[in-house]
């Protein structure tokens, strides 16, 4: 083996070990077992996808299809292996996917030891504790993950001035999800354009080419967003207020953002400034590409801030418009850029003082240490599944121990009452299930009435899905859960809606003994004598 050759290897051993290490402290930092945030969501629709058997009358899952792309690619796993299998599988192929991205545009940059891996865990970092409307790019697994992993390589491509690939990956990334993909191709051809005409030029035939094949690509996930919308006007501006000002305004909606998010994401934003004032020194042009974009998306998020505050929340064209999420691609390029920025003043301030691996090697542990550290003690306190974390009741016990315990106990619970209902009632059963909760599907593999979590994208299904939300959990003193439904109401809706079932909360004594003497309601779990906070409720009718 020559010297040259010998060198290759080492160099790509060194990137694949940063690669492992970066996908390490994903799984660490987000390893809780499946379903994550919109697993259920996400995997429950695309198991339907491919096997209308599985929940064959669920509102949610029957309805339109926005995502077939991610559908066809990975639905099909859905028949090979059980959910939280697939979960993992799809985790690791998202994973690996951006690590890859990450450390290879760390390496471009920086050309040393530690670059992608520095850079990559500065972005999970900023990315999570910077965000300003909750976007994530690590986490579970569904169509935007993959797409993020098509875009960074998007990004990747771009440093080399190879935008021929830029192009077909980002339809990649576009036709996986139309957004995540879609926001960051318009950042992407507002920096070229100007690239272009700073130097005086045009772009050649075969990019213009491959800037359409990569559109035409595109149109798998634009398409179906497009019929999404295809219904009566009236319809359709009633559905973008509901998906705006109803179920997402946490995500589309800046007036509804705590003040928290806002100042961390603005002392990102002046981060940004003042690393790039930082990195004079040590900057290429190659640096300027990855912060260029991150620019055009801070432009597009003040758009999206006037967008709000001129329309006002009454303008059926503030809510047309805000159903684009204007405020995820900042949440992802600005701290991609400043992760890159940041690199570029650590590496640079290490190589003239000449501590090298010393300093990098501190800060990274640094970083790594306190982030994974934060995430195992989360863990430890609460190792629940996120998709249960975020929607399912927790203890309010005062001591730490007792609260955690008691809180794992009421999950057993709920995890145990969709088990008896997956093992003991029909494949086509419909059950009304409580509020607070969004993986009734997932243990059950049952249809449910309506779910807050699962809003259908089509306009029509969407208007459907409030008017459901409203008859089964409607506010009776100010407060919704099904336990302040009337059992005149409850009986009413099981036979407008076609439930067999109901899964109910048991934390009180009179909860526990609410259909005494109502015959229309038999109770089927937990047995006689036994204790659950989660009973099963069979409706029998009049």
């Amino acid at each position: 083996m020559d010297a040259k050759t010998q060198k290759q290897g080492i160099k790509w051993a060194d990137y694949l070990l940063e690669v492992f290490l970066l996908i390490l402290v994903f799984a660490v930092s987000h390893g809780n077992p499946p379903p994550d945030a919109n697993e259920a969501h996400y995997l429950a629709k695309a198991k339907h996808y491919w096997n209308p058997g599985f929940a064959p009358y669920d509102f949610f899952l029957s309805s339109a299809d926005a995502h077939l792309a991610f559908y066809w690619l990975f639905g099909w796993l859905t028949l090979l292996f059980e959910l939280p299998v697939v979960a993992w599988i799809g985790r690791i192929l998202s994973w690996a996917l951006l690590a890859t991205a990450l450390v290879s545009i760390g390496r471009k940059l920086h050309r040393d030891r530690l670059s992608g891996l520095l850079l990559g865990s500065l972005f999970v970092v900023l990315n999570e504790y910077c965000h300003l409307a909750g976007e994530w790019v690590i986490g579970g697994f569904e169509a935007k993950t993959i797409a993020y992993g098509f875009a960074f390589w998007a990004i990747r491509t771009t440093l080399d001035q190879k935008w021929n690939k830029t192009w077909l990956l980002l339809g990649a990334a576009s036709s996986l999800h139309v957004l995540a993909g879609g926001w960051i191709v318009l950042c992407l051809i507002a920096c070229r354009g100007l690239q272009l005409l700073k130097n005086k030029d045009k772009p050649g035939r075969t990019e213009v080419w491959y800037l359409l094949l990569g559109g035409s690509i595109s149109l798998c996930g634009l398409i179906p967003g497009l019929m999404l919308s295809s219904a009566a006007p009236n319809v359709v501006a009633e559905a973008n207020y509901l998906y705006v000002h109803v179920r997402l305004p946490h995500h589309l909606v800046i007036t509804t953002f705590s003040s928290e998010r806002i100042v961390m994401f603005l002392t990102m934003v002046i981060g940004l400034a003042l690393a790039w004032k930082l990195s004079w020194r040590w900057r290429e042009r190659s640096h300027g590409d990855m912060v260029y974009p991150a620019v055009v998306s801070l432009v597009v998020v003040v758009a999206g801030v006037l967008i709000t505050l001129i329309l006002g929340n009454e303008s059926p064209l503030q809510h047309r418009l805000l159903r684009f999420y204007f405020y995820r691609t900042g949440d992802v390029l600005i701290p991609l850029a400043v992760s890159s920025l940041v690199c570029i003043v650590v590496f640079g301030v290490s190589g003239e003082t000449g501590s090298t691996i010393r300093l990098r090697g501190s800060i990274l542990l640094l970083i790594i240490g306190l982030y994974v550290g934060d995430a195992l003690t989360e863990r430890y306190w609460d190792p629940r599944p996120r998709g249960d974390i975020l929607a399912l009741p927790h203890s309010r016990k005062l001591d730490p121990q007792a609260r955690k315990e008691n809180t794992l106990r009421i999950h057993r619970h709920w995890k145990w009452a969709c088990l008896w209902i997956k093992n003991n009632s029909p494949a086509d059963a419909i059950v009304m299930t409580p509020l607070r909760q969004q993986t009734f599907k997932w243990y059950s593999e049952r249809a449910e009435v309506v779910s807050r979590k699962d809003m259908p994208q089509d306009a029509v299904s969407l208007l459907e899905w409030y008017e459901r939300r409203k008859t089964v959990y409607p506010f009776v003193d100010g407060k919704r859960s099904l336990s302040y439904v009337s059992n005149d109401q409850l009986a009413e809706n099981c036979r407008q809606y076609g439930a067999g079932y109901l899964v109910l909360t048991q934390f009180s004594d009179e909860s526990r003994n609410r259909f005494a003497d109502d015959q229309r309601f038999s109770r089927v779990y937990p047995p006689a004598g036994k204790f659950s906070y989660y009973a099963v409720f069979k409706f029998v009718g009049d």
